[in-house]
């Protein structure tokens, strides 16, 4: 992460009031905060993204292209995440009930035989299953709203009230056609890739340690030679489809016969597991963490 800011959701709703409203002053009363708090906060979302957002001078403010791209994706990212907030804040929070968050659909594979081996064993127990997007159920997970959250350690802020379970090390795979040059390969290199072109996906919609891989491999490419596209199961779509190769996690990938994964051969290991709160007394959650330590 650059400058070690992070992206927040309360990031996301201000930069929708300036949008809305093309002025720092008025999202400024809207969210009862300060003019530099509002440009502070602005200036960390450009940061990370690396793009302006706002076209800005002494007379008026107007959003950049990216902005108004962007804007859209944050509208989308702040309803998902009311929305979520909403159906955990309505669900059960007593011990016959366990709150999972999943960062990606792709953590099914984990989940599933581990659910699997819990209703076998306490029938009783009910999982309430949480997958809004990246951002969004890390959110919901700090803020106490989850029990456990299937998630890579690299992307979790360092609390000592937060502990870790590891189930997989997980290696970077890249994604492309079985028509490609590389697909019959064991590996690919970094060098490898400099002239492909890389299909990025939206920092909202991918882990922090597939951005900030993605960032390293941009800074090599020029602009014609990357692809953006919103979610990583499109990034599948445009690889199978040899539009450029898309370099991701091995967890992200999914199983298809439209495409080869060859793993990327240097060595960028990344820790996938299960993270909750030490102080948490839930019952229920005690039993579910027992099943992976057998």
């Amino acid at each position: 992460m650059k400058g070690g800011n992070e992206m927040t959701i309360d990031n996301l709703k201000c930069f929708i009031l300036v949008a809305e409203n093309l002025s720092f002053a008025r999202a400024a009363e809207a969210l009862y905060i300060s003019q530099p708090a509002v440009a502070k906060q602005i200036n960390t979302l450009e940061h990370e993204l690396g793009v302006a957002l706002f076209i800005r001078s002494t007379r008026h403010v107007e959003l950049t292209p990216s902005g108004m791209s962007f804007y859209k994706d944050a509208k989308d990212i702040v309803m998902k995440s009311e929305a979520a907030i909403t159906r955990v804040q309505k669900q059960y929070v007593n011990s016959d009930s366990i709150r999972i968050g999943l960062s990606n659909p792709a953590a099914l594979f984990f989940l599933t035989p581990v659910l699997t081996r819990f209703h076998s064993e306490f029938p009783d127990i009910r999982p309430d299953i949480e997958c809004p997007g990246y951002k969004i159920v890390l959110n919901l997970f700090l803020e106490n709203k989850l029990d456990v959250l299937f998630y890579y350690r690299e992307n979790m802020p360092k609390k000592t009230s937060i502990h870790f379970i590891e189930l997989q090390k997980d290696r970077m795979i890249c994604l492309m056609p079985k028509t490609h040059p590389f697909a019959g390969r064991d590996s690919v290199s970094l060098e490898d890739l400099k002239d492909t072109t890389i299909i990025a996906c939206n920092p909202l919609n991918a882990p922090l340690s597939t951005s900030a891989f993605q960032r390293r491999l941009s800074g090599h490419h020029a602009a014609d030679k990357i692809l953006y596209c919103n979610s990583i199961e499109i990034a599948h779509c445009l690889a199978a489809s040899g539009f450029g190769i898309s370099v991701l996690p091995q967890i992200l990938t999914l199983d298809s016969p439209e495409y080869a994964a060859v793993p990327l051969s240097e060595n960028i290991e990344l820790s996938f597991g299960v993270f909750y709160h030490k102080r948490n007394t839930s019952s229920a959650l005690d039993k579910f963490l027992k099943l992976f330590s057998r």
